[in-house]
């Protein structure tokens, strides 16, 4: 059996030195469990957002409302938005996500620190939403937030994917001296995790359904935004309740002209789920620069190759700045390649959990120590998968990246192939799953 490798002493060392930069400590304070804590490391990632957040977050519970400066047309420039706080539904992993009324409609408003972001970036390069406002800075010379908030609001569903919406609308964008408003669909507060699917149903066909939903999700952002996610998780989904006409796709996409065989009465008929939180880590799908810890959403979905890159620097940096006493001359991340690789990985075991009622191929860690031996090392139990995706989920979980890449292209048609976008292997294995099922 393989020696098991512990990484807190290396984390620690690295941080009392500070060899990293405020936000990597942070991010690596993360896998790090106090005597006092036992909670999982997805908790204490969710307490780190919260804690950037405290100030502003005493000041809504005191007033019960949100009021920026809208910065879209549709609002006169200066126009201030009033938002009515109706529920707290929780920390994405750049801000807090509140339910409003505007205007008596509802809405979801999430808010992000421009400060923490504008910081981040400068260390960890371009990604999320500043990384978006600097690209259009890059492609229309001086940008402002009205004109991010001009451009993602005029663009109209393009496209095979984004036609099914399958990624959540934004309404409005706006600012406020430090923060960032992005105002959009109110879905509801059912993400993929919180599902009580032996409520719901567990048939494998509505499984199924649901599972094609994510992929289209990710396909749309690959494709038609030619953006990568790099926070896909179960939270990432959030369930919508729509109406048996408007249950989108109708066709599918791979087999047209056939329908998808939804059957009547079935909870995915009317139940689906929607992609979010795709302005928070994600990256150009052409960036090919290695993107520092800022852009890691959950480190329980980070893929065995980026959790070997990330052990490999921190042994190298421990080397160099505590062993061989190198000064240390500016801020610096641990920088990691990112790629499709990572939201195939992530989407693997997002759909693990959606098949198997909420487990891990591994035992949930706590520590940096049991998330690399548990990735890396552990044999992973697919028993609990239903067997139409089995083959597809070791495909989409294999540890080794080219196989992994080889084993999702296998079988797929030759304009997939070409393609070489792993979002669409995945959903035309899963459409060949349905028309099997039904």
């Amino acid at each position: 059996m393989a020696e098991k490798i512990h990484a807190e002493l290396l984390i620690q060392e690295l941080s009392s030195a500070g060899v990293y930069d405020p936000v990597s400590i942070e991010k690596l304070a993360v896998l790090i469990r106090s005597r006092a804590e036992s909670n999982e490391i997805s908790r204490r990632e969710r307490a780190l957002t919260a804690k950037v957040f405290r100030d502003r977050m005493q000041q809504i519970e005191k007033e019960g409302k949100i009021r920026f400066r809208a910065l879209t047309r549709t609002k006169s420039a200066g126009d201030f938005l009033d938002c009515q706080v109706s529920q707290f539904l929780g920390y994405g992993n750049m801000g807090p996500v509140f339910a409003v009324s505007v205007d008596r409609q509802p809405f979801a408003l999430k808010i992000y620190s421009s400060f923490e972001l504008q910081d981040m970036m400068r260390i960890h390069g371009h990604f999320g939403l500043a990384g978006m406002l600097q690209d259009l800075a890059q492609e229309d010379g001086q940008t402002f937030l009205s004109k991010f908030g001009q451009k993602i609001l005029a663009k109209k569903p393009s496209g095979v994917y984004a036609r099914c919406k399958k990624i959540v609308k934004v309404h409005n964008v706006g600012g406020d001296g430090n923060y960032i408003y992005i105002l959009m669909d109110l879905l509801g507060v059912d993400t993929l995790n919180r599902v009580d699917f032996d409520l719901l149903g567990c048939d494998p066909f509505d499984l199924c359904l649901w599972a094609i939903d994510c992929a289209v999700g990710l396909c749309h952002l690959h494709i038609e935004e030619r953006r990568l996610h790099l926070n896909v998780r179960p939270e990432a989904f959030v369930r919508r309740d729509v109406k048996e006409e408007d249950r989108l796709p109708k066709y599918s996409f791979f087999h047209f002209p056939k329908k998808y065989p939804r059957r009547t009465g079935t909870p995915s008929l009317t139940t689906e789920f929607v992609l979010v939180d795709h302005f928070d880590t994600s990256i150009s799908a052409s960036d090919r620069e290695p993107k520092g810890l800022g852009t890691v959403g959950s480190w329980l979905f980070v893929p065995p190759e980026n959790v070997m890159q990330l052990l490999k620097t921190l042994r190298q940096d421990h080397t160099r700045f505590i062993v061989q006493g190198e000064p240390i001359q500016a801020e610096r991340t641990v920088r990691l390649k990112r790629s499709q690789m990572d939201d195939i990985w992530a989407l693997g075991l997002t759909l693990y959990q959606l098949l198997s009622k909420g487990r891990l191929p591994f035992k949930t860690p706590t520590t940096a120590t049991e998330m690399i031996n548990s990735v890396l090392l552990s044999k992973f139990d697919f028993s609990p998968i239903p067997h139409q995706f089995r083959s597809l989920l070791e495909a989409m979980l294999d540890k080794v990246p080219a196989q992994r890449f080889q084993r999702l292209l296998d079988g797929c048609p030759d304009n997939i192939i070409s393609r070489k976008v792993m979002a669409e292997a995945v959903l035309y294995k899963l459409e060949i799953a349905a028309m099997e099922i039904a």
